[in-house]
């Protein structure tokens, strides 16, 4: 699974997240080893489930994992992309196509490169136990490829938050569209599920606002 030139993961096409190589971190790693036997599990019942209560089932399934306990709906869907990478390395059907947003459909961006319930359909025919070696394999080598980050408390990263924000509130105010010309506050409360959920996780503070705010890409 790696690229024999460059040692990194080797990019699919279909995997928007990672056309530019960027490398897992431990709680990416974390997320997939917890989501994957659940999408298996989901794919075998063939229902469709919400990325809300996705998630809510994942901390009920895993208590103690603080990687899983502070995950949000939100960014689940750039979580996929290690599990993702596995199923297009091995010419497997998509399983995250089984969960979808509150009106029970896939995204545009997802439905552009898949057909979901293609991938529904052909992900619940597969026998996926006769791949668990093929899946342990992958795993071990996320491991050796992910980034080690210190992870941040809340409060912590509650207030780098805040802090940046104060500061860099112009250019903050200039890349979000304000067509309703909402007060600051309004205007950048839905990105803070997702700043904060990065910034204690232990990533950069000025990366997440390049990569939430500034120069967002499409998962």
């Amino acid at each position: 699974m790696n690229d024999e030139n460059t040692g990194e993961v080797r990019v699919m096409e279909k995997n928007n997240f990672l056309k530019d190589r960027k490398k897992p971190t431990e709680t990416d790693v974390a997320l997939a080893i917890a989501y994957y036997p659940m999408l298996v599990e989901i794919s075998a019942r063939q229902e469709k489930i919400t990325f809300d209560q996705f998630v809510q089932n994942a901390k009920a399934r895993y208590p103690k994992d603080q990687a899983i306990q502070n995950a949000i709906a939100i960014s689940t869907g750039r979580r996929f992309e290690f599990v993702r990478i596995f199923t297009e390395l091995n010419e497997f059907p998509d399983l995250s196509a089984w969960v979808v947003n509150k009106a029970g459909k896939n995204s545009a961006a997802y439905s552009a490169d898949y057909d979901p319930d293609v991938e529904r359909e052909n992900s619940a025919d597969t026998d996926w136990t006769l791949y668990q070696s093929e899946w342990d394999a992958h795993v071990a080598e996320l491991k050796k490829l992910a980034i080690k980050l210190q992870r941040r408390k809340p409060d912590e990263a509650r207030k780098l938050m805040a802090d940046f924000a104060r500061k860099m509130r112009s250019k903050i105010e200039a890349s979000i569209p304000n067509k309703k010309k909402l007060p600051y506050t309004l205007l950048i409360k839905p990105y803070r599920p997702l700043i904060m959920e990065s910034l204690m996780e232990g990533k950069d503070i000025e990366l997440v606002f390049d990569d939430i705010i500034f120069d967002p890409t499409d998962d």
